[in-house]
């Protein structure tokens, strides 16, 4: 039998925003696609202060695609790594993410 990531879905939307912006000011990141290519939205990279933001959507994948669930719509952290004044600091920054999937 495949693993969760190994499944194909008949089609799939993903919508992230930031949640630091006042006003609706549009998606950061949009795709659409068929198959296993929600396969390329697990972990999502943004720009960040030093480095990047990584928005990891793994858990939230599993779970739409072992339960067969159609939705997801909630805020998810990205994480980032920096170092200020010699100490290294995790940094979250909210997005609001939503997943639409027809098995």
């Amino acid at each position: 039998m495949n693993t969760w990531r190994e499944q194909e879905v008949a089609e799939f939307y993903v919508e992230v925003s930031s949640k630091r912006t006042v006003g609706e000011v549009g998606a950061e990141y949009e795709r659409t696609g068929s198959g296993k290519d929600w396969q390329q939205c697990m972990r999502l990279s943004f720009e960040g202060f030093n480095n990047s933001r990584i928005l990891s959507l793994d858990d939230i994948w599993r779970d739409l695609i072992e339960n067969k669930k159609t939705k997801f719509d909630g805020e998810v952290l990205a994480l980032e790594t920096i170092v200020k004044f010699g100490d290294t600091m995790q940094l979250e920054t909210p997005y609001k993410v939503q997943i639409k999937v027809t098995h």
